[in-house]
């Protein structure tokens, strides 16, 4: 059993899905839409935030699940690349503190009105321009939304970092007090590339009605360790507060690790028009599936998914978790290239999925994969509720070059979105399916077993447990997964780490968790 400390640190995962149009597995021809149709996430004035979220009604109930809302958990910490190596800078336990010289170093205090020199003279908020090479530490308190659109100097980053009592630059002026807290952002927005913002499970972005809370399309930008709290409320089942989409990456070479991404009235994470993302050891949760579709709020269509992925080349989505989500699915790979868009040359390539944890019982599948090449799906468990041949994972259209090795999941389905087990295309073993449905070809060494026996996970029948725990999909005594997995080899490069971090053998266990 691991501390709820160590849950968060070592995720190792990646992403995949294609599309979904309803959420209850019923509809023939599931499909979400593509970004940019919704309400505007980067037009009109962005919003300040507030200390909490915008309260639910007190009579009425919710229209989906809720997860937890409010305040930071702080069970976030620095998360592992697939190598188990901290890819965090400037943490606040076992790195040396952040050296400051020549000036470069300023201060951000709520309710301060100096020129940000040292704490006793420290500016209100982030200076309206930033300078290239300088850090810039921010206090605990409540700040407004800001734009990050410094022009970009050669490879000279900017560092907003959450001050600490291990690092926080000067002593001059400092105040433990500093570092109670939380730092509560109105919504942020990286429009120029090359900067790092850790908000060191400090850290607040609260999104205002219709919005997004954190847009990334830019390059380069390294955002962690920050609660993105879409703060969705809703009164007599009509969305009447929070964000549309918690969180938007369109930028090249970014870095998004150990933030916790909850609370918005449709998607989690939308993904679209890069590569050489880095997305792990985050959390998704509690995404409402409220829009134009239904007539529950503004937001496009309202069919949530905890990521979205579309035109997404060379990337990695591990180690992440992704569970309270209505209407679509966990993971969904965008299908419209070839109606919408540029076709073949929009399809999503190269991306490994691997570590995480994907728990979708409120859905009709838990991920869609389609219209993608070169998708490694490697030691993840997608899990759901059985619903006759919904519950797991739907195959479509156009995937080619797809490996599936040493995953939990409730069933495949290529039928729904009009896919075709193709053997030279779609290789796998060493998985462990509740159901088989006879689309894909079982390999020698998959089983198929019901009950993985999870500690603290139902089988497939369910029930559906609410907020799990990361460890409860850990292998039971007993369970079949132990040992059943397979280590890799040349071309297939296993996962050296699971998602707490514990090293694999040469006999792994099959899912994300040894």
């Amino acid at each position: 059993m691991q501390t709820p400390s160590a849950q968060w640190k070592w995720f190792v995962a990646v992403a995949l899905t294609s599309a979904c149009g309803g959420g209850g597995g019923n509809s023939s021809s599931d499909s979400d839409d593509p970004p940019g149709t919704g309400a505007d996430p980067t037009g009109g004035t962005m919003s300040s935030p507030t200390s909490t979220p915008g309260p639910t009604s007190d009579s009425d109930p919710p229209t989906t699940t809720e997860g937890p809302t409010g305040t930071s958990t702080g069970t976030t910490e620095a998360p592992a690349t697939s190598t188990g190596e901290d890819i965090t800078s400037g943490t606040t336990t076992g790195a040396q503190p952040t050296e400051c010289a020549d000036d470069n170093c300023h201060y951000v205090r709520a309710g301060a009105s100096g020129s940000g020199a040292d704490w006793d003279d420290a500016s209100p908020e982030l200076p309206a321009e930033l300078q290239r090479g300088h850090v810039y530490f921010v206090a605990a308190g409540s700040y407004p939304a800001y734009q990050f659109d410094d022009a970009e100097a050669g490879d000279q980053d900017i560092r907003v970092l959450r001050a600490s009592a291990a690092d926080h630059g000067t002593d001059v002026g400092w105040d433990p007090g500093f570092a109670a807290g939380e730092a509560v952002f109105g919504e942020l927005r990286f429009t120029s590339g090359r900067y790092e913002f850790d908000g060191r499970d400090a850290t607040r972005v609260v999104g205002g009605f219709e919005s997004t809370v954190v847009d990334i399309a830019a390059p380069a930008i390294r955002f962690l360790r920050s609660d993105v709290d879409g703060a969705f409320a809703e009164r007599g089942g009509k969305h009447t507060g929070g964000a549309c989409t918690a969180m938007n990456i369109s930028g090249d070479d970014v870095v998004v690790a150990g933030n916790r991404i909850h609370d918005a009235a449709d998607d989690g994470v939308s993904i679209a028009g890069l590569v050489n993302l880095s997305f792990t050891g985050n959390v998704v949760h509690a995404l409402h599936g409220c829009g134009t579709d239904g007539d529950c709020g503004p937001c496009y269509n309202g069919h949530s998914d905890g990521l979205e992925l579309y035109d997404v080349a060379d990337s990695e989505i591990v180690g992440n978790m992704i569970y309270d989500v209505a209407s679509t699915a966990a993971v969904f790979f965008g299908n419209w290239a070839d109606e919408l868009g540029m076709g073949e040359s929009e399809y999503c390539e190269n991306v490994l999925l691997a570590n995480n944890i994907l728990y979708s019982p409120e859905t009709g599948f838990v991920a869609y994969i389609e219209d993608a090449r070169g998708i490694e799906v490697l030691n993840n468990v997608i899990w759901g509720l059985h619903q006759g041949a919904y519950g797991g994972l739907s195959i479509g259209v156009n995937v080619s070059d797809l490996d599936l090795y040493n995953n939990v999941i409730l069933s495949i389905n290529y039928t729904h979105i009009g896919g075709e087990y193709d053997p030279a295309e779609h290789r796998g073993d060493y998985n462990l399916f509740a159901y088989s449905l006879g689309q894909w070809q079982d390999g020698p060494h998959d089983i198929v077993a019901e009950d993985p026996q999870f500690s603290a996970i139902p089988g497939g029948e369910g029930p559906a447990i609410v907020d799990p725990a990361a460890d409860a999909f850990a292998p039971a005594a007993g369970s079949p997964l132990i040992d059943a997995g397979w280590p890799g080899d040349a071309d297939i490069v296993i996962p050296e780490f699971d998602f707490f971090g514990q090293p694999r053998g040469d006999a792994p266990d099959i899912g994300a968790i040894e």
